[in-house]
């Protein structure tokens, strides 16, 4: 079903460690991860839907906030097909969320870099919501703000 949509040359996908438990837990009551391979496996997914549709390069957005929620970054296959943004996307006050981009995008990359706004969970530490004028002072500086 996901592949329909996925099929359109402006759609793309995001997909987020924290939900992927593979230990049988259920989703939310412990923090998840992906591998290397489990990443690569969404690439080249998206990869052959771009060549077999004649479609643009597709977006993949990967959410992260811990060490531990990406696996062996250095093995993640680039490919041409495929534009890669690991993206920040812990919730917090300022410094926190600086600081988890400092150590778990900056520290770590790939292709691209990305940072996420949450509208109510940011505000509850920090009065005033963060901007992007803010996040665009980061280095490297994120192509990709994700408001939520």
């Amino acid at each position: 079903m996901l592949k329909e949509y996925l099929k359109k040359p402006n759609v793309h996908l995001g997909i987020d460690p924290e939900f992927s438990i593979k230990t049988g837990s259920r989703p939310g009551s412990r923090i998840g991860s992906f591998n290397a391979a489990d990443i690569n496996y969404a690439t080249q997914y998206l990869a052959d839907l771009v060549k077999t549709y004649d479609l643009p390069p597709k977006i993949l957005v990967v959410h992260r906030f811990t060490k531990k929620m990406v696996e062996n970054y250095k093995d993640i296959q680039l490919r041409p097909e495929v534009h890669f943004v690991m993206d920040m996307d812990g919730w917090g006050y300022r410094e926190k969320k600086f600081s988890t981009y400092e150590w778990f995008i900056k520290r770590e990359p790939v292709q691209w870099t990305g940072f996420k706004i949450f509208y109510k969970n940011d505000t509850k530490t920090d009065s005033v919501e963060m901007q992007p004028t803010e996040v665009m002072k980061l280095v490297p500086a994120p192509i990709y703000i994700q408001y939520q």
